[in-house]
């Protein structure tokens, strides 16, 4: 369901496309079959090590799970290496633990990836819930928050988190209603995926620094509470805004700026 959500395509039957309908998937198995479809580390250092390899340029993680210290460790620091220095943007989903704060799930806790939370729409509502009252839009309440134990954000932008997906022949139904920041991930991937194919046919690179700065500046303030109020924990910098983003890049992408990041640490004390 998560490939669908990024890219399926059905020429005959539109209606049914992912948000990058046809682009080019690589699928990379990081779930134990043994372990109940459970990860590994040792997994997911060898599919991120594959990714590199074979010239992905964006990926989608949506697996994630509680780490009891933030950005550390081999595969964070694998992440880093594959964002910085080989050019990987790297989305994942935030976690389904809300809504209390600092409930975030590795390795979106992370500096690296772009963590996604999930929020759901009104018109969402209406065919994937069968309301009967109109509700406004908000975040799902188990859509994880931020701040992570050491002070980040956490989330860097939410997108939607419901979807009919597609799912595997064997369940005998074609597609089904799936929630969570795992299709709130790969939704945000397809967007992605649009703003790389607009990129490269200009001629342009795919640099992570300048795509996340896009998307997070882009990034509408909608609410997303019960009270009409913006809960910026679960938000994160807004909701995904695909034109705007690329709108962005045809501005800034030659401006030297906007490809700087800047890093700031405390040492923690006592």
């Amino acid at each position: 369901h998560v490939a669908g959500i990024i890219g399926a395509h059905f020429p005959d039957r539109p209606e049914l496309n992912g948000i990058a309908p046809g682009c080019q998937i690589v699928g990379l198995k990081v779930g134990d079959t043994r372990l109940g479809s459970m990860e590994t580390g040792a997994a997911l250092v060898r599919a991120l090590g594959a990714a590199i390899e074979r010239g992905c340029d964006v990926i989608n993680l949506s697996y994630g799970e509680f780490a009891s210290v933030d950005d550390t460790g081999r595969f964070a620091a694998m992440a880093e290496r594959a964002v910085h220095e080989y050019g990987l943007i790297f989305v994942t989903s935030a976690g389904n633990n809300g809504p209390a704060l600092t409930t975030g799930g590795a390795p979106g806790t992370a500096d690296a990836p772009i963590a996604v939370g999930a929020l759901v729409s009104a018109r969402m509502m209406v065919p994937l819930y069968s309301l009967r009252a109109a509700l406004p839009d908000i975040q799902y309440t188990w859509s994880s928050r931020g701040p992570t134990a050491d002070g980040a954000l956490n989330v860097a932008i939410s997108a939607p988190g419901g979807a009919i997906a597609p799912v595997p022949t064997w369940t005998l139904q074609g597609r089904q209603l799936m929630n969570g920041t795992s299709m709130a991930a790969p939704n945000a991937t397809g967007g992605i995926a649009l703003l790389l194919s607009s990129l490269k046919a200009r001629g342009g690179t795919a640099n992570p620094t300048l795509v996340r700065r896009a998307l997070e500046v882009t990034a509408a303030h909608v609410p997303n509470t019960t009270d009409g109020g913006t809960d910026r924990w679960a938000l994160g910098r807004g909701l995904l805004q695909v034109q705007a983003a690329d709108a962005w890049l045809r501005e800034h992408a030659g401006y030297a700026p906007a490809y700087v990041r800047f890093r700031v640490r405390a040492t923690v004390h006592g």
